[in-house]
């Protein structure tokens, strides 16, 4: 008992301290790790249309003390996609619209959010072609074969009765191919863009080049449901300018805001506060509000799924960003393990006297035992002799109990009962 008293910080109090501390080590880098300060999105060729969408969101993020790192890549390389797709890239975040989907490396990919609108478009300098059908015999720019452009291209002019054969097939996609249809060195270029995309911009704006509006849109949406038909009015792109010159139907995709599914979930709840904020004003290809939106052509996070729900942790709605991550740390893991430790820390003490207290007990059950007997038993010194000889006994083993110093006086106390109880006995032998 005082070999384990005198050692108690050493084996007690310090190993429950440790404990306590992995715990918290443990805690907080498993179940409540604090999302990273840093985040990579993978946004396409530099100066696309995703780039000025990274820009848009690298400052959102840097208000929530996130620094954001847009990743490029050069025309022709891995799209964001799939550099999200590879477990060695730096990406956690990333667009793509609604055509690359089931394409092939994206299971590890995860979609939070719907965030716009990619029309299917298509350009000629070819004043007298006004229908997809005209492009038979004529060069055309829509990308390396298998590319998502060049398979909705090859369904479109099919709808048109327009054999793949049928076409010259130049693969250039991006600026490279809408300078070449500007130098009149492809006769018409179809690509799938955002608005705000350089190449659209250029296309649209640039003199002697016209759009194609889409015949049939609706029954090619049928075959492909992740392409959807809509009415681009006269002048929407530049009422003064008058672009389009005419009501077109045109086929869009959905953008899509991608990362990882093993991103934190509240950098993925930041991701989606910040597309709020930036997709929610309207445009010719968007209402008020109309996103985010949580229909996806990817698979949707948990997370994007309870966000669209309202379901959010309650800190994150009292707190600035930061904060509520350090909260929830300290509130649903810290205190709960402090709280545990300062009980066990508590209970040590509590140990001893339960022991110290069994010790004691012991003996005063055995003098209470032997005090009964004296009741019952004659003034004869032959019946009092094996009586004299337990409480002897008794006072030998409670004379060698090594018991901590705070509690010698109940040792005293007791060793007091034993001498009430010799001399009683004595006093009965004596008679």
């Amino acid at each position: 008992m005082i070999f384990l008293y005198r050692r108690r910080w050493g084996i007690f109090y310090l190993p429950v301290l440790l404990l306590a501390a992995c715990a918290v080590w443990l805690l907080s880098n498993t179940l409540l790790t604090l999302p990273p300060r840093a985040l990579a999105i993978a946004v396409g060729v530099p100066q696309g249309g995703y780039a000025q969408a990274g820009e848009r969101y690298r400052s959102e993020l840097e208000r929530l003390g996130i620094a954001a790192e847009l990743l490029t890549t050069e025309t022709g390389a891995l799209g964001p996609l799939q550099r999200l797709a590879n477990p060695r890239d730096a990406a956690q975040a990333g667009f793509a619209h609604g055509l690359l989907a089931e394409r092939g490396p994206e299971a590890p990919v995860t979609a939070l959010a719907l965030v716009g609108r990619q029309p299917l478009w298509v350009f000629t300098h070819h004043a007298g072609v006004l229908q997809l059908g005209s492009l038979r015999g004529l060069k055309v720019a829509a990308g390396p074969p298998g590319s998502a452009a060049r398979d909705i291209a090859e369904q479109l002019l099919a709808q048109s009765q327009v054999l793949a054969r049928d076409v010259t097939w130049v693969p250039l996609q991006g600026l490279p191919a809408a300078n070449a249809l500007l130098e009149q060195q492809v006769d018409a270029m179809i690509t799938i863009g955002s608005s705000d995309a350089p190449t659209v911009r250029l296309l649209t704006r640039s003199p002697g080049v016209t759009m194609v509006g889409l015949d049939r849109a609706n029954a090619l949406a049928t075959r492909e449901p992740r392409l959807r038909p809509f009415v681009l009015p006269q002048g929407a792109i530049e009422l003064r300018g008058n672009v389009p010159p005419r009501d077109l139907t045109l086929l869009s995709t959905g953008t899509h805001l991608l990362v990882r599914e093993t991103a934190h979930p509240a950098l993925q709840r930041a991701l989606l506060d910040a597309a709020t904020e930036i997709h929610g004003t309207p445009s010719f290809l968007q209402q008020q509000s109309e996103f985010p939106d949580f229909q996806t052509d990817f698979l949707l996070s948990p997370v994007a799924r309870q966000y669209a729900l309202g379901d959010r942790p309650v800190l994150e709605t009292v707190l600035p960003y930061w904060w509520a991550q350090l909260a929830e740390l300290l509130l649903f893991g810290v205190l709960p393990i402090l709280v545990l430790t300062a009980l066990a820390l508590m209970w040590i003490p509590r140990l001893f006297s339960l022991r110290v207290n069994t010790v004691l007990a012991h003996y005063y059950g055995e003098l209470k035992f032997l005090e009964q007997e004296l009741d019952t038993v004659s003034d004869n010194p032959i019946t009092l002799k094996p009586l004299l000889q337990r409480l002897d006994q008794i006072e030998l083993e409670v004379a060698c109990l090594d018991l901590p110093d705070r509690y010698a006086d109940r040792w005293y106390t007791l060793r007091e009962h034993l001498g009430a109880a010799r001399e009683r006995l004595l006093k009965m032998r004596g008679r």
